[in-house]
């Protein structure tokens, strides 16, 4: 007999459920329907800063002196619910695909299930049920408009929806004890840094570092297993932090509306989103998202 539940206003079967948590893994798929209802509550984002999105995506478009980059880049916001309590909510954020001779073996086995036509029908689902559930509406619903959903979007457009009070999660613990995290191979020790876990292996990351400052936490994740570096992780928490252009602004925003990114495209005139760069996929390109709503575009392939 199917169980009819309502999630925050919307009516889940058990079959709802059973694909969304095998889609997001059990804990994630708690973990966000009890965030789905508290989340109802009106965030105020603590500071603005205009060059984010340039930051991040530098991270991952621009190699180092050794030729490297990251396969992604997210930025968690502080934000303050209306009892004060501080959350860490989704900033912004960029990311791209691995390229040749970049993944493990263990990511290419895993790519193989793009190739399972009920597995991308569960995904694109699921991202469907997830913008709905947190107050997205058909009209901006990116999910429709996608042709399929690699491993890498699966993770970063799942990553959209989650918010961490201070404490709770991979940023919400980093951010309390004021401490980076740096964890490398992943796949191989079976990392457990965060409810986002179970999609960040199947998405191949094998590096995943986490760098607190005084006004979030800075996510990078790369398919390679990159040794931790100190330099780094300097670097990152001073490009971060908070300067003379961000203090004094806070900005209200709604927490649903936060959550359910929509997408700032025009749609075609069979009501398709047009030109949103993740449906023609370049190896290595970056695709960035911001905060408020996603925007999908390709950027020129980066020499890594």
């Amino acid at each position: 007999m199917k169980i009819e539940v309502n999630m925050g206003g919307n009516m889940w079967n058990d079959e709802d459920k059973a694909m969304v948590a095998a889609v997001l893994g059990t804990r994630a798929f708690d973990y966000l329907i009890s965030s789905s209802i508290s989340n109802e509550n009106l965030l105020m984002a603590v500071g603005s800063d205009e060059t984010l999105q340039n930051k991040l995506s530098d991270l991952v478009d621009r190699p180092n002196a050794s030729n490297f980059s990251w396969n992604y880049a997210i930025f968690w916001q502080i934000s303050r619910s209306k009892t004060g309590e501080v959350v860490l909510g989704w900033g912004d954020g960029s990311c791209r695909e691995p390229k040749e001779g970049e993944e493990s073996e263990a990511t290419k086995i895993l790519n193989i299930r793009l190739e399972d036509e009920t597995q991308q029908r569960m995904r694109k689902r699921v991202l469907q049920k997830l913008h709905t559930l947190f107050g997205g509406s058909d009209e901006d619903n990116y999910a429709l408009g996608l042709d399929r959903v690699t491993d890498t979007e699966m993770f970063f457009l799942a990553s959209m929806y989650f918010s961490f009070p201070r404490g709770d999660g991979g940023p919400g613990k980093c951010f309390a004890s004021g401490k980076h995290v740096w964890l490398f191979d992943c796949l191989k020790l079976g990392s457990d840094y965060c409810v986002r876990s179970f999609l960040a292996k199947s998405a191949g990351i094998q590096t995943i570092v986490l760098v607190s400052t005084d006004i979030g936490v800075v996510e990078l994740g790369s398919v390679r297993s990159v040794t931790e570096s100190v330099e780094l992780v300097q670097s990152i928490r001073a490009m971060f932090s908070s300067n003379s252009s961000m203090l004094g602004r806070v900005k209200p925003i709604a927490a649903a509306a936060a959550a359910a990114p929509a997408i700032n495209q025009k749609k075609d005139d069979n009501g398709v989103f047009s030109n949103l760069g993740i449906l023609e996929r370049v190896e290595g390109a970056s695709k960035d998202f911001r905060a408020g709503f996603a925007k999908f575009e390709s950027c020129s392939s980066s020499p890594f």
